[in-house]
């Protein structure tokens, strides 16, 4: 009787294993064939503050980077 019971079992576990496998290649198909996302902005940061932003929203004065012409005036002036 005892064996019937790990013959059993085995079959379970495997049966459970290939359903795993199954389901992670679906799931790795799936995300595979979406379209590919926009890339990410390149941020920057304010020199001034130490906000990050966009750099094409950005200002640069040499090589640092402000948010707003006010920053970049302090910075600027000391």
């Amino acid at each position: 009787m005892g064996l019937i019971k790990l013959i059993i079992l085995a079959a379970l576990i495997w049966a459970a294993l290939r359903f795993w496998r199954a389901m992670q290649q679906r799931s790795t198909e799936t995300s595979s064939s979406q379209p590919p996302q926009p890339d990410a902005p390149v941020m920057v940061r304010c020199a001034q503050c130490h906000v990050h932003l966009p750099e094409s929203r950005a200002l640069r004065a040499g090589d640092q980077w402000y948010c707003c012409a006010e920053h970049r005036d302090e910075h600027d002036n000391r």
